[in-house]
């Protein structure tokens, strides 16, 4: 979404080559110029003690009815990490103790017309019982061979789902 009106002074922002001579939305009042930056996105495959993972079905776009790992938006006072832990408990119930940094990827949505950063962990559940967040209408726990791969709402996931598999010889 492009914003109309400076944050500073609110005049009327207009579209202009700025110093890297990128065009980006800029202020002929006071000089604010606008860098529009991608978002961060952190979340985690979280396994249970026997081999299980969560899944959540997504209640809204993108991905709305598609399967994904439980992850969101990283918040301006919190580390991708304590991201990744709120995100999980957020969509799943489910409190998490993270384990190694599965990768960072880079993706753009077509569907909001964005791009961001996805940082993934493993995950051990430590407690709590799966239901549904806010934004998912189901949780639900998966062996490897059970996972609907084609239902996985992005690719990302699909890469860190093959990944994760990988690195535990599966």
């Amino acid at each position: 979404m492009q914003p109309k009106f400076c944050a500073r002074c609110g005049h009327a922002l207009e579209m202009r080559a700025v110093e890297d001579h990128r065009l980006r939305p800029a202020c002929p009042a006071c000089g604010y110029i606008v860098y529009q930056n991608p978002l961060i996105a952190a979340g985690v495959i979280a396994e249970r003690g026997d081999g299980k993972i969560v899944l959540v079905l997504r209640g809204e776009n993108p991905g709305k009815g598609l399967c994904g790992f439980p992850s969101g938006f990283m918040e301006i006072d919190e580390t991708v990490q304590a991201a990744a832990q709120r995100e999980c408990l957020e969509e799943t119930g489910l409190t998490i103790e993270l384990g190694d940094l599965l990768g960072v990827w880079s993706y753009h949505h077509e569907y909001k017309q964005s791009s961001g950063v996805l940082v993934l962990y493993a995950a051990r559940v430590v407690g709590g019982e799966p239901r549904p967040g806010s934004d998912s209408v189901a949780a639900k726990f998966f062996a490897l061979d059970e996972i609907p791969i084609e239902q996985l709402a992005f690719t990302t996931h699909r890469e860190a789902l093959a990944r994760w598999a990988k690195a535990r010889g599966r």
